[in-house]
């Protein structure tokens, strides 16, 4: 949820849940997820809200309360075998959705952080190492790399295939997607690395490599 006030007064809600799913060694598309989420503290959207994602009053009217989004989402990571068979890494467009919003709905919601959100790839950092270039933002990084944008911007689920496509051309390209961010992260300092080649290009990082990217 958002104001056109910068939130201020405002109680931020997460009111969609959207994924996208990258096999690293393919570099194929195989799945996406998405929710909207029913706000508690604030239920009505603010039309700047409504103006900026696209998201609708019905749809989180309909939508499911955060615990039971979350735990429809974590279901649908073991069903794809993922930190299971699989090891997998989140991708973000910048530190705040995992950093920030996603404890603070937590704690909203009293419930703990899923372990597996505690460490993440901030794609504009690695970008900006990869390229030499400022990312500017997820339409920057398009707009460097010439990539039409998908739907709307602000859509959660837009925002994840826009990134994916973002992803898909740095491991085009030759990138090493790693991590940047994890629990033990000391702020300021990226504590991921660039490993060397081999057959599986995406998420190497201090884990090893990764399997699936969600983004």
């Amino acid at each position: 949820t958002c104001n056109e006030d910068r939130n201020k007064g405002m109680v931020q809600e997460i009111i969609e849940f959207p994924s996208v799913l990258l096999n690293a060694k393919t570099n194929q598309v195989e799945d996406s997820f998405t929710a909207y989420v029913k706000p508690k503290i604030q239920p009505t959207l603010t039309k700047f809200c409504t103006d900026l994602t696209g998201i609708q009053q019905e749809w989180v009217d309909k939508g499911t309360e955060f615990s039971v989004t979350l735990q429809n989402y974590l279901k649908w990571l073991s069903n794809k075998q993922l930190g299971t068979k699989f090891s997998f890494a989140f991708i973000t467009c910048g530190d705040w959705d995992l950093r920030t919003m996603l404890p603070i709905q937590c704690a909203h919601s009293r419930i703990p952080v899923p372990a597996c959100f505690k460490q993440w790839i901030n794609i504009k950092k690695v970008f900006e190492r990869f390229y030499e270039k400022r990312a500017c933002g997820m339409l920057g990084m398009l707009g460097t790399l010439r990539i039409p944008m998908t739907g709307r911007h602000h859509s959660g689920i837009d925002d994840c295939k826009n990134t994916t496509k973002i992803v898909q051309r740095m491991i085009q390209d030759g990138a090493e997607i790693y991590l940047t961010w994890h629990q033990y992260h000391r702020r300021g300092r990226e504590r991921g690395r660039r490993g060397g080649g081999g057959e599986r290009r995406g998420g190497r990082g201090e884990r090893g490599d990764e399997d699936r990217m969600k983004i």
